[in-house]
């Protein structure tokens, strides 16, 4: 019986944590100084190229793609090619 309370009580707490949750996501979204910080973050990222993903909680995410280039030139002694250099 008490392993059934357990998971009554496990359930309740997931509940409650995810209606907590729900109103902290909902907040966020209504808070100015967020609104404007995060306006300016993504609209920057954006001109910049980078890929943003804004989550519910209002955590924002920012992917930069950065381009190496390596350069390679066949060495005829090792009759392999070998890295130069990398930029």
């Amino acid at each position: 019986m008490q392993k059934g309370k357990d998971i009554i009580k496990i359930k309740d707490d997931i509940l409650q944590s995810t209606v907590q949750n729900n109103n902290e996501e909902q907040w966020v979204f209504s808070d100015l100084k967020y609104i404007c910080s995060s306006t300016g973050l993504i609209t920057e990222s954006l001109q910049k190229g980078f890929d943003i993903a804004q989550l519910p909680n209002g955590d924002v995410i920012v992917t930069e793609v950065k381009t190496v280039n390596i350069r390679y030139s066949w060495d005829k002694k090792k009759q392999k090619m070998i890295k130069i250099n990398q930029e």
